[in-house]
Formats: C-alpha cells, structure tokens, sequence
C-alpha cells in the first residue's frame, strides 16, 4: 500500500507540468517549420515582372544576371523591333543586372538594381538606344 500511495502522489503532483509539456507540444506541432499553414508568401519564390517596350529596329534577347559574382546569365524572353512584351519573371529583394542583347551581339546594360517582391516595371528602351560590344561600357544606362 505505500508503493501505490506514493506513484498516486508523484501523478497527482506532476500533472500541471504534463499538461503544461503536452500543451507546448501541441504550439509547435500546429506552428510547424515555416509558420502556420497559409501564411503570406509561403512557398512562393522572390521575383518580380518587367515588360520591355522596344522601340529600337532590332530584335532583343533580354536577360539578367546576378549583380554579385558567380553568377550565370538567363534569357528572360524576346521582345520583336518596335514591340512590347513582358518577360518571364526576374528576382526580387536582390541586386541584377538585365541587359538587351541584339543579334549582331551589341549590348544594352542597365546599372545594377532591386525589385520588391511582386513589382511591377515597364523597362522603356529609346529608338536611339547605344548598344555597345561586351567588355566595352557605353551602353550602360540608368
């Protein structure tokens, strides 16, 4: 009879500290890694949308690369001479250079920026455009 008296005292005297233990258990079983099922922007990627009015007589390949190396090229999309278009998605919250490449290579590069998450940017590039060669920089632009 002590034995049972003393387990019946011990589980009587713990049971504030289970019930406290199984209620945080449960707080981070719902909460999960990544915050509370549906929560904003959850499984969704950082990226931005630029439409390009091409006002030039040439037929561009737009495409951006990470401002900071390594970091490779991507084609975006294709925007006819005197056309507008909006190309595949870029990333946001980073800085990227994005570039209108011609078919005879001549370059148009912009100064490196950031979008916001979700932006949306209209890239206006003149009929006097200045593309240049690569490795050559007068066909930066701001």
């Amino acid at each position: 009879m002590e034995v049972a008296s003393f387990y019946r005292r011990t589980l009587h005297d713990s049971r504030p500290l289970v019930l406290l233990l199984a209620a945080a258990l449960a707080a981070c079983a719902s909460a999960g890694a990544g915050g509370p099922a549906g929560s904003p922007g959850e499984g969704r990627a950082a990226l931005a949308r630029i439409t390009v009015e091409n006002h030039t007589e040439h037929r561009l390949s737009i495409a951006f690369r990470p401002a900071a190396p390594p970091g490779a090229e991507v084609v975006v999309g294709v925007v006819e001479p005197n056309a507008t278009a909006t190309v595949a998605p870029v990333p946001a919250g980073e800085p990227i250079i994005l570039l209108a490449r011609s078919r005879e290579g001549g370059e148009l590069r912009l100064a490196p920026r950031s979008f916001d998450l979700d932006a949306y940017w209209v890239w206006v590039i003149p009929a006097d455009a200045r593309f240049s060669i690569p490795g050559e920089h007068a066909g930066e632009a701001a």
